[in-house]
């Protein structure tokens, strides 16, 4: 699963077709989009049909 679904900032940016500065801008912007932590103080992790979604919701919605 790890290795396929749960993707790092820089994997999902890749996914996305943008950059990882540019995913970045896209967070601070937006809200709540939908992450995974391994742990209290882990890394953020994201799946890919989840920022999808959110991006899909969030671009509606303006």
């Amino acid at each position: 699963m790890f290795g396929t679904q749960l993707l790092n900032a820089r994997q999902i940016a890749q996914k996305l077709g943008i950059s990882y500065t540019y995913f970045f801008k896209m967070l601070k912007k937006g809200e709540n989009c939908p992450y995974h932590q391994l742990g209290q103080d882990g890394r953020k992790y994201y799946i890919l049909d989840e920022v999808e979604n959110w991006l899909l919701i969030s671009s509606a919605k303006k």
